[in-house]
């Protein structure tokens, strides 16, 4: 594969060999059980870590949760990611909603304010020959295929996508690929005589492997190795509302201001809220009653459908996002800080420096996270990609998009702007 002498950071100044296949991922959310199946299904021998005995259990454990999609006029990187992303999980989802998980019954994206009605009018026309992928459709059509009534006029419907509950996905993959869970705290990673180690709280040794990725969200930040990665801690509480005798019809997930599903087993889940700064599981009343409020904001019809809600009646969870500032997943060889940055310091007299060099990064350590309120749309994608480069095979997307996810990323920009 050629280089482009500006975007060549991704590739190891020496590559470390392997002498066998033993893999532990930390995190049995989305993404590591994903990452798990992904690389188990290549051979290797893969053991999963959660503080929890049970997959699913933080992120990754609301009832009803929607591949989401995003899509732009435009042809920056984060759409472009997104595209690709939507496109690989509608197909990776197939079984499982053929298994009765969920149900593929399209996702509906209703806009927000005049620029949307813009957006999507030029989404409506970029892609008007991919019926299979999204649909324009006006106020009678969107009715149709949202088995309801609406106010909207216009909106976007893409026919491949649904609602999964990601707890039973998590779990459903470690059981088909017969993947072992150790429930486990862990607190520190070490590495020697070329295997990392994981310790507890106590500096006990749980378990150790020649290769592993850090799949556990936000909570890279606590090791040494991966502090450097930029993620935060967003709060977000989702809201599952007693269906009524009119709302129970509606056979889509309608997306806007906030979010609604098909009732499953006589709720609707909607939300969700994003509250910065606050470290909560609790769940709050004002956060129900924001949930409900953007349901009317996203289609009047939709709360009137609904009628009124009685706050000691509803139920929910909060729980939290790992995010990125430039919202897209960092998936990757984690890069060893201190040799990357003398790597690359050239950077910081000229960003467009000709460096020859690779990058330097820490023997097979790998970490795949910082997927938002997306996890069930990246996680498929960023897996695969994951597996495909620890078995040395060539990736799914261009070098471009792969960049645009890679740890790796961060240093660079900062390196750029002097930053660092």
């Amino acid at each position: 594969m050629a280089r482009n002498p500006l975007q060549h950071w991704h590739f190891h100044k020496s590559p470390s060999q392997r002498i066998n296949k033993d893999v532990l991922v930390l995190g049995a959310g989305i993404a590591g059980c994903t990452t798990a199946a992904a690389l188990k299904k290549r051979g290797f021998h893969v053991t999963i870590i959660d503080r929890h005995s049970t997959a699913g259990c933080e992120g990754s454990g609301n009832r009803q949760a929607i591949v989401y999609p995003k899509l732009s006029p435009r042809d920056d990187l984060l759409p472009r990611v997104n595209l690709a992303a939507m496109q690989f999980a509608s197909t990776y989802y197939q079984p499982f909603w053929q298994q009765g998980f969920g149900e593929q019954c399209g996702v509906m994206l209703l806009p927000e304010n005049a620029r949307a009605q813009k957006d999507f009018n030029a989404i409506g026309q970029r892609f008007q020959n991919q019926p299979e992928l999204v649909q324009f459709l006006e106020n009678s059509q969107l009715c149709e295929s949202a088995g309801l009534e609406l106010k909207a006029e216009i909106g976007l419907f893409f026919p491949k996508l649904g609602w999964l509950p990601p707890a039973e996905i998590c779990q459903q993959l470690l059981m088909q690929q017969q993947i072992p869970l150790i429930s486990a705290d862990i607190h520190q990673l070490e590495y020697q005589n070329q295997c990392w180690h994981l310790l507890n709280a106590q500096r006990e040794l749980i378990s150790s492997a020649e290769t592993l990725i850090i799949a556990n969200a936000y909570g890279c930040q606590q090791f040494s190795q991966t502090a450097f990665l930029p993620v935060t801690q967003l709060r977000g509480q989702v809201t599952d509302l007693p269906a009524s005798p009119a709302s129970r019809f509606l056979k889509t997930v309608i997306c806007g201001q906030g979010y609604i599903t098909p009732e499953r087993e006589g709720r609707h889940s909607c939300g969700a809220t994003y509250n910065k700064g606050l470290f909560t599981t609790e769940v709050r009343d004002a956060d129900h009653q924001s949930n409900i409020d953007q349901i009317g904001a996203t289609d009047a019809a939709l709360g009137a459908l609904l009628g009124a809600q009685t706050l000691s009646q509803v139920q929910g969870r909060a729980n939290y996002r790992c995010t990125t500032k430039d919202y897209l997943p960092i998936v990757g060889a984690v890069p060893e800080l201190a040799e990357f940055i003398r790597d690359f310091e050239q950077l910081r007299k000229d960003a467009r420096a000709d460096i020859t060099s690779g990058g330097s990064y820490l023997p097979n350590l790998y970490v795949n996270c910082g997927m938002g309120s997306r996890g069930l749309s990246y996680a498929p994608l960023t897996s695969e990609l994951l597996a495909a480069e620890i078995a040395g095979e060539e990736p799914l997307i261009n070098q471009e998009l792969r960049l645009a996810m890679h740890p790796a990323r961060f240093i660079v920009r900062d390196l750029k702007k002097k930053r660092i």
